[in-house]
């Protein structure tokens, strides 16, 4: 109730303000009035891209005259004066080059555009790049960012890695509001329709500053695009097939502006996912198939100074758990491996049914922010989430309490966690060199298990930050940036202990700061420099604190450690970059040492329970220091040829031990292909593309570590995509085809849950078809 009286006295003094302003229009050639998309805009600070049909919206400017830049490649860059206070749409046209010497000086614009980036690296996927990606999991989405993998159970569960972590080391931010589910499950997937994003980012490295506690390995940031500001009915519609486990998914986009209403627009997005069993090059992979279903209405209004944008998203699984890494006794276990795969008496026919193990996900998420300005442009923001989630895990066999129960009806485990949250911050107007943003969160937490299991015990938590981070451009090619940042997180569990048979009460505080300096320098026109000292820290999850006993999702006996304090980081990123017309290039070193890294460690000897045998799993820390390099390299020596290169290459020690840590992603080299033709037949854009990516094996085993098998050979995939857009009557359909596992490689990889079991799916066949409406 504080956290929403808060929220309401916060938008109501953005609603009192009156002073910021909105930039519209459109940009388009001067020639032929055709829309541009993806024209860079630019007032002051602030940047937008144009969207497919050459519309563009710049929020938060002061009252005042400022220069807009419009920069195309190809075309002359577009300079005016403007009065930011007019009402009428701005209309951009912009003017074809004649020679070559004026595409140079576009593309160096993009060029420090590019450049202009934050002092840690950042990933993006937005446009067609994100497009080609529709229909797959967050982490498959991810996957081709260089530095980020995934942590994978089996072909229907994965979670992204960023540099070496995952979990709760990993935020994710959707619309500006941090998802909050029960991340600390290594199979529990984030609950994120990635077709609602219109721009995927993910920052490498420690954020603790801007984001709070969790945020050592990254941020993921999804942002969902501008809300139309004309009137009509538009929207697009997007389809995808998948051979290899029968997958069909698709999304539709409706949206427009009010008719009657100055200054609303509503979108309103819907998608679905349904997929069968998976198959390896040999085997169906039983009890693999998935249901997701998932929606976001979004309504925005923007008079004056005033913006406020509100969301309401619903997200839905069920999730077949491969039957196969249940077995019965060590006996079971150790025939699997030896054998290298399921028993070949089971009957391997494709299906599309979800039976027990499974999982079942409810993620509910609701949201209203604000933005306005007042006084001579200072900025304020507030925010308020409410968001619950619900999982279910079922075992295979019947629940604890209920003998009777039928297979799979009745959830071993049954969590609700609803979390609330409010954020508010002010940016003030300094100068025109510095900026400074200060913030204040708060959190509260109220998790419930309605089964009779207890791995994870019902807690109540509340969380506060404050922080200030600011950037100074001390000349025109140096830019620092520094801020600090102090958490505390009040804890309530309630575990059960199984000696005494009833329920302990364990309250605990924790407390954690981070700070961040940073720096990028600008080389002439293609170069830049960054470098970039972060801490972060985070306390540690109630699984960590108090599992004990089976968990069905990963077949595991999970045991915690409740005297666990909290783990705390310090990250040091330097970064190269270089950007010009002919060769995009970036490397990245980093050395992220973490001390009292919490982890889980397989035990030699599994757990006997009359449910079956289980690998044991038990939660401890150490000191760890992560150590890498992220490169990648395009280069484009002729219109119609791109290629490309990247590594990752992490090496990560277990600083208590003197030796590898344990649970870390292989390194890994890939390659690319692209050639394209401005038009090929009946086909525009036309391109075709070839990517090999290698895997190397993780053979660096932690002392004392107990592996029931060794790390799995390395291996080398290969893919293969054609695509570009036909015409449909008068309506663009983009199509595209592609191949992944070209040659039907068998593999498993080191992070896989579920290595022992079965390798992971074979050859698959794609296609992905956009069609605009409207």
């Amino acid at each position: 109730m504080m956290v929403f009286r808060l929220s309401v006295v916060a938008l109501a003094l953005l609603a009192s303000t009156a002073s910021a302003q909105s930039l519209v229009g459109r940009v388009v050639d001067a020639d032929t009035g055709s829309p541009l998309p993806g024209a860079a805009i630019r007032v002051l600070d602030r940047g937008a891209a144009a969207d497919a049909d050459g519309h563009f919206t710049l929020a938060g400017l002061p009252p005042d005259t400022a220069t807009v830049t419009v920069t195309f490649v190809g075309y002359a860059p577009w300079r005016e004066v403007v009065d930011l206070r007019r009402s009428a749409p701005l209309d951009v046209r912009l003017a074809p080059m004649a020679d070559v010497l004026g595409e140079v000086t576009v593309a160096a614009d993009a060029a420090q555009e590019a450049l202009g980036r934050d002092t840690r690296p950042v990933g993006v996927l937005e446009g067609r790049a994100l497009d080609d990606a529709r229909g797959q999991t967050l982490a498959e989405t991810l996957e081709g960012l260089n530095g980020v993998t995934s942590l994978s159970t089996g072909p229907t569960i994965a979670k992204p890695v960023v540099r070496g972590l995952h979990s709760d080391r990993v935020l994710i931010l959707e619309d500006g509001v941090r998802q909050e589910g029960q991340q600390w499950g290594g199979e529990h997937a984030p609950e994120i329709d990635p077709f609602s994003a219109g721009r995927i980012e993910v920052v490498k490295g420690a954020a603790g500053v801007e984001y709070g506690a969790g945020a050592i390995g990254g941020v993921v940031r999804l942002e969902a695009a501008d809300l139309p500001d004309r009137v009509g009915l538009g929207g697009r519609l997007s389809l995808q097939a998948f051979s290899n486990s029968g997958q069909g998914a698709g999304s539709l986009t409706l949206e427009s502006a009010s008719t009657t209403v100055p200054g609303l627009a509503w979108r309103f997005q819907g998608s679905a996912r349904r997929a069968g069993d998976a198959r390896t090059p040999d085997v169906v992979i039983r009890n693999s198939a998935f249901a997701e279903a998932a929606a976001h209405a979004t309504l925005g209004y923007q008079r004056g100074p005033l913006e406020v944008d509100a969301h309401l998203r619903r997200y839905t699984t069920e999730l077949g758990i491969y039957r196969g890494s249940h077995f019965g006794n060590a006996r079971n276990l150790e025939a699997i491996i030896e054998r290298g795969g399921p028993d070949p008496d089971w009957n391997y026919a494709f299906s599309y049914d979800i039976d027990a193990p499974k999982q079942v996900v409810t993620h509910d998420v609701a949201s209203i922010h604000g933005h306005t300005t007042i006084g001579d442009g200072h900025h304020v923001d507030a925010q308020y989430a409410v968001q619950r989630n619900r999982r279910q895990e079922f075992d295979a066999h019947r629940p604890y309490s209920d003998s009777l129960a039928a297979l799979g009806a009745t959830p071993s485990f049954d969590l609700s966690l609803l979390t609330q949250s409010v954020d508010v911050s002010i940016e003030p107007a300094l100068a025109d060199h510095l900026r400074l943003k200060i913030g204040v969160q708060g959190r509260t937490q109220l998790n419930e298990n309605g089964a009779s299991g207890f791995l994870v015990p019902n807690f109540r938590a509340y969380d506060g930050g404050l922080f200030a981070h600011g950037a100074f451009a001390a000349s025109g090619a140096l830019t620092l940036e520094a801020g600090a940042r102090l958490d505390a997180r009040t804890q309530r569990a309630f575990p059960y202990d199984a000696a005494t048979r009833s329920f302990d009460d364990v309250q605990r505080t924790f407390l954690g700061g981070a700070a961040v300096v940073g720096a990028m320098y600008g080389i002439g026109d293609a170069w830049s420099l960054a470098a970039n000292v972060g801490s972060a820290w985070r306390p540690p999850n109630v699984s960590e604190l108090y599992s004990f006993g089976v968990h069905h999702g990963t077949a595991q006996f999970e045991i915690g450690d409740p005297d666990l304090g909290v783990e705390r980081s310090l990250d040091v990123n330097a970064t190269v970059r270089h950007e010009s017309d002919l060769v995009s290039a970036e490397v990245s070193g980093y050395v992220n040492h973490i001390f009292d890294y919490i982890y889980s460690l397989e035990q030699p000897e599994p757990t006997v329970t009359i449910r079956g045998t289980f690998p044991t799993y038990a939660t401890t820390h150490t000191d760890a220091r992560l150590v890498g390099v992220d490169a990648t390299v395009d280069v484009r020596p002729a219109d119609w040829l791109e290629l490309g290169a990247q590594t990752s290459v992490l090496r990560a020690d277990n600083l208590d031990l003197d030796g590898p840590l344990y649970g870390v992603p292989s390194n890994r080299v890939g390659a690319h292909a692209r050639v394209t033709a401005e038009r090929l037949a009946r086909v525009s854009g036309a391109f075709a593309e070839v990517e090999v990516r290698h895997v190397a094996r993780q053979d660096r085993v932690q002392p004392g570590a107990y592996l029931a098998a060794p790390y799995p050979p390395a291996y080398t995939l290969t893919a293969l995509t054609v695509g570009g857009e036909v015409s449909w009557g008068q309506t663009p359909l983009r199509v595209q085809l592609g191949i992944q596992n070209l040659f039907d490689v068998r593999y498993r990889d080191a992070l896989s849950r579920f290595r022992y079991f079965v390798d992971e799916p074979g050859r698959n066949a794609t296609l992905r078809v956009s069609i605009p409406l409207g």
